[in-house]
């Protein structure tokens, strides 16, 4: 009778998946005719994308939703061929063998060049910081201010040209005695999230602004205002407010970067040495009589001679 208790725990502990594959499944938050994404479905593909995209979908509403029909559509791609058993042609399955042993190769010699999980020595660091100094010069930086009136592709003359004369009528309006900018360009300026902070677009790296932007500011004071500037979107009224100079960065601002650095070394030598501790105790030999005439018969037959 002791026993009871424990066999009715297990019995529970059996039923509890039961229980869980009975509940409904969550609604697709993403479809395309019959393939949809679950949100656990959305999750785990992004999950597997590269940081740096991870990144920008988590940033940008638009990226993520691009992302999305993206996958939809290769997952919809999938399916048709899977109705027409694409997988079982000899040279797709083929080709998806050599996916597999590559996926398994580079996940193999990734996990046997793990690096060490402390940090790499102090001294180690250093060096790699003193060597690369260049490197770490970090450009010179613009806060810059804006008022943008945008000129859609395909604009036709007589739009383009009411565009330019809003920015200029916006230009004298902004240098007038008194004027404030912040003011001017929350009432006019049509790039939404600058307008909101006054066309404050914060701190920008130089040689990220546009070329004819960059152009224009460069010889600005503190305060000053550009001539009307066209870009491919539309016309700019650029005011510079603050200026950082191009300087380099210290040794504990790039730390990070460092330690980034010294670790994919420490995995490449790792990986190199066991590379080369697989290749010592079995060497490669290689037939070359037979690689030949492997060579002969793939090789395209000779035209035959015209005749005379």
């Amino acid at each position: 009778m002791k026993r009871l208790p424990l066999i009715l725990a297990l019995l529970a502990l059996g039923a509890a998946p039961s229980a869980l594959a009975q509940q409904p499944p969550a609604e697709p938050v993403a479809r395309m005719g019959a393939i949809g994404l679950s949100p656990a479905e959305i999750e785990a593909f992004l999950h597997g994308l590269s940081p740096e995209i991870r990144a920008q979908a988590v940033a940008s509403r638009e990226a993520l939703d691009g992302l999305i029909r993206a996958e939809l559509t290769r997952r919809a791609v999938a399916a048709e061929a899977a109705k027409a058993n694409w997988a079982d042609r000899p040279e797709v399955a083929a080709l998806i063998d050599q996916a597999r042993q590559q996926v398994i190769v580079e996940t193999w010699l990734a996990a046997r060049s793990e690096p060490p999980a402390a940090e790499p020595p102090e001294a180690d660091l250093r060096k790699v910081y003193d060597d690369n100094t260049a490197r770490f010069v970090a450009p010179a930086q613009l806060r810059l201010a804006q008022i943008f009136v945008p000129v859609p592709q395909g604009a036709s003359a007589d739009a383009d040209q009411a565009a330019e004369d809003q920015i200029g009528d916006l230009r004298r309006k902004a240098r007038a005695r008194g004027a404030d900018f912040a003011a001017l360009a929350r009432q006019a300026s049509q790039h939404k999230d600058s307008a909101e902070n006054g066309g404050d677009m914060g701190w920008l790296p130089e040689d990220q602004l546009l070329p004819e932007i960059r152009q224009a500011v460069a010889g600005l004071d503190k305060g000053a205002i550009s001539p009307p500037i066209r870009s491919q979107a539309g016309w700019h009224l650029i005011r510079l407010i603050d200026r950082k100079e191009s300087q380099v960065q210290g040794f504990d601002e790039v730390r990070p970067l460092l330690v980034e650095a010294v670790r994919r070394q420490q995995a490449a030598e790792l990986r190199r040495q066991y590379i080369e501790g697989l290749v010592g105790a079995a060497p490669p030999a290689i037939n070359e009589i037979a690689v030949a005439e492997i060579l002969s018969r793939l090789a395209p037959a000779a035209p035959a001679a015209p005749t005379q």
